[in-house]
């Protein structure tokens, strides 16, 4: 049964914080390895659907708000996503010797995470608006997701982008996954579903055989096999116990995925080129994980200690991560 208060749910700090760790495991050996794609596409399988699934879970308010009240939430959420965008894309601008605008990291990979994950909200905020004022059942909602992801399918055809100010690709590849996230939230029968024993099974053989098919490059492989990792990774987290070491660390890298995935380009994308000699070997697909998993663990911890430092002033926190209030570990 979903719980519907707002305390914190464990098994989803915990996928975050397994989520993150992909994230830059997989950054690393894009950058600093000659990696096969096997172990990227491993890590790249489920990484952002999941981030994604989760916020989007998290997106939905259970009860009836005021306008007012969508408002102010909106205006949190823009400026925790946005002020990030631009500040750390500019310093690692900066770190990396070169003066280009903020809105070039959205076209070259780097941030565009914070603003496709803004444009989600955005189009969830008015779908939920329209759901609870024309009062939407299940059915009603899925069709208003599935018009809206056609209408994101146009755009991605017509490559309307706004100037770089949508990134339509990233939209059209993750939406599915933070409307899932807000359904999963809502109707506790879709929650149902989604996570049983019989998605488990299916789930683990649809990323074992998209994995191994991810060469191919196609959407449909992606999305089904990303959809599969997501309940897999999602059962997993919740049989997690709460009290072991490990989970508590992984809890920590969950609850601050913001400030680890803006931080974390600065020691990646700047890798000494001693290192890069280092590393840049040929070498099996264990040994790359091992490598890399290491190196993963040693920049989060420094995102971690760069994160408190900053935030220990609410002016810091404020003009790097857009946030009032400090994040809890």
């Amino acid at each position: 049964m979903i719980q519907k208060t707002y305390l914190r749910i464990p098994e989803l700090d915990y996928m975050r914080g397994l989520a993150m760790l992909f994230v830059v495991m997989g950054h690393i050996l894009e950058f600093g390895m000659q990696a096969d794609s096997y172990p990227r596409a491993f890590m790249s399988i489920v990484q952002m659907p999941i981030f994604f699934m989760i916020a989007g879970f998290f997106a939905y308010k259970d009860g009836d708000e005021s306008v007012k009240a969508v408002v102010h939430r909106f205006v949190l959420r823009t400026r925790a996503l946005l002020v990030p965008l631009i500040v750390w894309s500019v310093l690692l601008n900066v770190c990396n010797g070169v003066v280009t605008s903020p809105l070039s990291m959205v076209y070259r990979g780097g941030y565009w995470f914070f603003l496709a994950l803004w444009w989600c909200d955005v189009i969830s905020t008015l779908c939920a608006y329209a759901s609870k004022k024309f009062k939407y059942g299940i059915v009603s909602d899925i069709v208003l997701y599935s018009t809206l992801y056609a209408i994101i399918l146009i755009g991605k055809i017509e490559d309307i982008e706004l100037a770089g100010l949508l990134p339509i690709q990233n939209v059209q590849y993750y939406f599915p996954f933070f409307a899932l996230g807000i359904m999963c939230r809502k109707y506790p029968c879709i929650y149902s579903a989604v996570l049983n024993k019989y998605t488990y099974a299916l789930g683990l053989v649809t990323v074992i055989v998209g994995w191994y098919f991810s060469y191919l490059q196609s959407y449909a492989i992606f999305a089904t096999t990303a959809l599969g990792g997501c309940v897999v990774i999602w059962m997993a987290c919740k049989e997690i116990p709460d009290k072991v070491k490990w989970a508590k660390a992984l809890s920590i890298v969950g609850k601050n995925t913001l400030p680890i995935y803006a931080i974390h380009y600065l020691f990646i994308t700047t890798l000494p080129q001693c290192l890069h000699d280092v590393v840049n070997v040929p070498m099996g697909f264990f040994l790359q994980f091992v490598i890399a998993f290491a190196y993963a663990v040693i920049v989060v911890i420094l995102c971690l200690i760069i994160d408190r430092i900053i935030s220990i002033n609410p002016i810091t926190r404020m003009v790097f991560f857009g946030e009032s209030k400090k994040r809890e570990w």
